[in-house]
């Protein structure tokens, strides 16, 4: 198995019995008084690692640029523990770490940097020493990266192809030697053997695939034990300051580290020199569905591609047949891809089902949540929403692998404070569904940096570079722990992608707090869904539907809601007994009051009043009478439906164990004068014996566009009322196939779960269609304001 933090099974058993020789914990001394006032430095030389001053230089800005990512310095070196593959000391807890400032800069000559903790801001040695070990890691990371770029420069490798191997380099570097650094300063490093072995456990961390046997692997050969022993006289150097802040034991441990490296140099060039290339074991047929928003479609990139050009050229040279999918397309080849412009979470769960169940992918590469952080949408919720759609893609496709990646930077502050946040979080939401046996893995983007952006938000080219070599090393860590199974039967042919396209909040809300409700129904015949605020005493306002704004984009601001007033007074009844249903076919949504009892009176849609203004006075209502005087069942348990597709809502009794009977809808009783008796209502008797659920959670709506409604069951929601069940919103449907001529249940087609919920108690969904195709639309409607959330059907 993989490790949500990149390890490989390999590397986990490699470096867990090591840690059984890291024994004896020794408390740091307290901060000594002559070192209270005076700044933590640490100075890099550039012949301290064999460096040119013109390479130094080049590093100070990327330094000085990650430190303002992170908010800070401490930021930084926390985060620098977080992406480290080897094992720290058991001590260090960054969670308490604060975000405390420092600097990098060039020395006074230029041929050196400095970094600098405030003396201010040190209050024991002991805190700090954990600090001082990670800094120093830090810098040799740098260091080395540094270094591999100049050996595989000099070897005439390609640019681009550099930073797919020697920035990973770094993050595993800083690492392995802030690891060794803890150990040292607690004195439980162990054997000279067993520091070899974290070393070398850390860097093969990287290995597998193309990447690794052509570049990195010659590099470590060629590099590493020099490269390694100059690292050691480096830390040599810094023993001075270390004692003055730490005390002689502990400056004594580090300089024996520092000893140490260089009697490390024949043991690794020994260990290095044996090493053969380790297979990828990538399954060789590779269907992977980019998804997303923005960063996904490529936007940023200079040729609109993003980072799927390099990630496929990259996995071809491994060997894999490689096919990108999905219904979007920008860039060159391959250019298919699941990438929406602007979306969030919540809006890309919206369209996942269809678009997995269209193009049957064995992999998904998931980069989302930048536009729930930069809009600050609710950010403290985004990594449950992010859990949820991990969920959903596992529902729909348990089979596939999922590669997670954490976001990428921004250069506006307040968005990468969430986004920091955001980050941390991933790895959580990850993890857990790791540990339950999923396939999901975590692909860490921290390579990309502040100075990898095109803009506010959007990588450039070097970012994309660096997040398709992230990818590469995910699904390369996949393929070795054999998760990539083959991609679904068949080679799916282009197609649209079907399902629910989300369009934010189109509706605000027109009260708060008070017992007023809001239902969706077409009062004035265009098809499209109005919106209704029925009150306590059943007077009803009401705003027509003028469909999205066209000065918005998607989800970005409410619909166009024209209001109407008062559009019914009331008849004296509770506001929660009325309904709004088609009763005699014209188009048009009539004034239905649903007894206790399931008898019902109702009044007829004249439309508005011409001799009043728009929203002057009620509309024209019909009064009707009582038009059916009940079935002996509770008012709760009857629904208003268009059953057999004529236009005019059917009268159905749903049973409490969601079995159906039914009574369609004939019209005004011609016997009879308006008002004086039931209407006609012919008995159908049991059109569907249930699926064995509660029978509230039943619904009716037209989902295919056949305008017959089809049987809806709404997911499982504390069915109980016992606050102990989570919110599920999800949808099962049957398509109504009408009448069966033999008699008994109607023809009901098995859809499956057609959607998967959107985190809130069932009870708040509604479905009608607003944008009058003929296909009934997911709305969420908050109780206490009427604010909704839509989601379009396009089947």
């Amino acid at each position: 198995m993989l490790q949500a933090h990149g390890k490989s099974a390999f590397i986990r058993r490699l470096l867990i019995p090591l840690l059984s020789l890291m024994m004896v914990v020794c408390l740091a001394p307290a901060l000594p008084a002559s070192a209270a006032d005076q700044d933590v430095t640490i100075t890099l030389n550039a012949s301290d690692l064999g460096l040119s001053t013109a390479v130094l230089r080049d590093i100070v800005p990327e330094m000085q640029a990650e430190i303002r990512e992170h908010g800070g310095l401490g930021g930084a070196l926390k985060q620098a523990v977080a992406d480290g593959s080897a094992p720290m000391h058991e001590r260090v807890d960054t969670s308490v770490w604060p975000n405390f400032t420092g600097t990098v800069n060039l020395t006074g000559n230029g041929g050196g940097l400095v970094l600098t903790i405030p003396a201010g801001e040190i209050t024991s040695s002991s805190f700090w020493q954990d600090i001082a070990a990670t800094a120093i890691g830090w810098i040799v990371g740098y260091g080395l990266r540094m270094l591999c770029i100049g050996f595989l420069t000099s070897s005439g490798v390609g640019a681009a192809i550099i930073p797919l191997v020697c920035t990973p380099l770094q993050t595993t570097v800083t690492g392995i030697m802030a690891a060794l650094m803890t150990h040292a300063f607690a004195g439980t490093l162990g054997t000279i053997e067993a520091t070899r072995d974290i070393i070398i456990a850390g860097i093969l961390g990287l290995a597998g695939g193309y990447l690794w046997e052509r570049y990195l692997a010659p590099w470590a050969k060629a590099q590493l034990a020099s490269s390694i022993k100059k690292a050691g006289g480096w830390i040599r150097n810094q023993v001075p300051w270390l004692n003055r802040w730490f005390g002689g034991v502990t400056a004594e441990r580090v300089e024996n580290l520092g000893w140490r490296f260089e009697e490390l140099e024949e043991l690794i060039a020994e260990e290095t020199a044996a090493w053969a290339g380790v297979e990828s074991n990538l399954q060789r047929d590779l269907r992977i569905l980019p998804l997303g928003d923005s960063i996904t479609y490529g936007a940023g990139s200079s040729d609109g591609g993003g980072y799927r050009p390099t990630l496929n050229n990259l996995l071809r040279q491994d060997g894999a047949n490689v096919t990108f999918v999905g219904s979007q397309h920008s860039g060159p080849a391959p250019d298919a891809h699941e990438g929406r412009s602007g979306w969030t979470i919540s809006q890309v769960a919206g369209i996942t089902d269809a678009a997995l169940s269209t193009y049957r992918p064995n992999v998904v590469l998931l980069h989302i949540g930048t536009n729930d952080l930069n809009n600050n949408d609710d950010p403290g919720g985004a990594p449950a929403r992010l859990g949820a759609l991990i969920d959903q893609i596992f529902r729909t496709a348990p089979d596939v692998t999922l590669l997670v990646s954490t976001i990428v930077p921004s250069n506006w502050g307040p968005t990468q404070e969430r986004i920091l946040r955001f980050n941390e979080a991933v790895r959580w939401e990850v993890g857990v569904r790791w540990g339950s046996g999923k396939h999901v893995y975590m692909v860490n983007m921290t390579t990309v940096t502040l100075t990898d952006l095109a803009d506010l938000l959007h990588p450039n080219d070097s970012g994309y570079l660096k997040m398709a070599g992230a990818f590469y090393q995910g699904l390369v860590q996949a393929g070795r722990a054999g998760w990539i199974g083959a991609p679904g039967g068949g080679s799916p042919a282009p197609a649209p992608i079907r399902g629910w396209f989300p369009q934010g909040t189109i509706a605000s809300g027109t009260y708060s707090g008070d017992t007023s409700r809001v239902v969706y129904a077409d009062v004035n015949g265009d098809r499209r869904a109005d919106y209704l605020q029925v009150n306590a005493n059943s007077s009803v306002q009401a705003w027509l539907n003028g469909g999205p704004n066209p000065k918005e984009p998607a989800g970005g601001a409410d619909w166009l809601w024209y209001p109407q007033g008062t559009i019914a007074s009331g008849v004296g009844a509770p506001g929660a007994n009325i309904r709004f249903t088609d009763l005699n076919g014209d188009g048009r949504a009539d004034y239905v009051k649903l007894n206790d009892d399931s008898s019902v009176q109702a009044w007829l849609n004249g439309g508005p009043n011409p001799k009043e203004p728009a929203g002057g006075a009620d509309w024209l209502w019909y009064p009707q009478g009582t038009i059916a005087s009940g079935v002996g069942a509770p008012g709760s348990h009857i629904r208003f439906a268009d059953l057999n597709g004529d236009g005019r809502a059917d009268y159905a009794k749903v049973n409490d164990d969601s079995s159906v009977q039914a009574w369609l809808n004939g019209g005004p009783n011609p016997k009879e004068p308006a008002g004086g008796a039931d209407w006609l209502w012919y008995p159908q008797g049991t059109i569907a014996s249930g699926v064995g659920q509660p029978g509230h959670r039943v619904r009716f709506a037209p989902l295919y566009g056949s305008r017959s409604a089809d049987y809806i069951l709404m997911g499982r929601s504390d069915d109980n009322h016992t606050g102990t069940q989570p919110y599920d919103s999800s949808v099962q449907v049957w398509q109504n196939g009408g009448p069966a001529p033999e008699g008994g249940d109607w023809y009901w087609w098995p859809g499956g779960e057609v959607a998967s919920g959107v985190l809130v108690e069932g009870a708040r969904i509604q479905f009608a269609d607003l944008n009058a195709d003929g296909r009934a639309d997911y709305l969420d409607v908050a109780p206490g304001t009427g604010a909704t959330r839509a989601w379009i059907n396009f089947g």
